[in-house]
């Protein structure tokens, strides 16, 4: 916590992780609780924590914001930015995220 200046969680519902009622409950409270601590150890300690919306995060371009025409693999987390590039980049981007 005390590396980073602004650290980035995503705001995920996974409705998809329990398939019984009271399973997902349980893990709505257990990912509420982990990010209600994160937000209090930011506060804690000085530094901004940010709820990331999880759409498109791998899709979107961290520079420019220019969206991929593919969808990218699980395993592949950069990829090559097709818009124009800005003075000095390399066309290589990170997601946002």
């Amino acid at each position: 916590m005390t590396d980073h200046d602004v650290i980035a969680v995503e705001d995920c519902r996974p409705k998809f992780l329990a398939k019984t009622t009271m399973a997902r409950k349980a893990a709505d409270a257990a990912i509420s609780a982990t990010k209600n601590e994160l937000i209090m150890m930011g506060r804690k300690h000085g530094r901004l924590v940010v709820l990331v919306d999880p759409k498109h995060t791998t899709m979107d371009c961290a520079a420019c914001g220019a969206r991929t025409k593919h969808a990218l693999p699980h395993s592949e987390r950069t990829y090559t930015c097709t818009a124009p590039s800005t003075p000095g980049d390399e066309g290589r981007r990170t997601p946002r995220g």
